[in-house]
């Protein structure tokens, strides 16, 4: 009884490791992106995102969420979406976000 006890138990650990890591995609950290509106990009636990955006000459800071899903980081702000592929330490935005590099 007490080994098949451990062995859910275990399971458990095991299933809220793979969730936690499948979260945070890795992904966490500050970036400074070149080319795009934005000036760089916070990704910290909990699903929480920053951005700071260089708007004629002004920065802008606003915070949102981002999900993780494979290689792609969706970054919520105000209800729009921005969409980035995650490769090493780098966020690739394309033409529209540019890309963000992790510091």
């Amino acid at each position: 009884m007490r080994s098949r006890k451990a062995g859910h138990i275990g399971t458990l650990v095991a299933a809220l490791l793979v969730v936690t890591l499948a979260g945070c995609g890795g992904v966490e950290g500050n970036y400074a992106c070149k080319d795009s509106v934005l000036a760089s990009v916070q990704l910290k636990s909990g699903g929480k995102a920053y951005v700071t955006m260089a708007i004629f000459g002004q920065k802008i800071e606003k915070g949102g969420t981002y999900t993780v899903d494979g290689d792609k980081v969706n970054i919520v702000i105000d209800g729009d979406s921005m969409l980035f592929t995650a490769s090493g330490k780098t966020l690739n935005g394309g033409e529209m976000f540019g890309k963000c590099t992790a510091s």
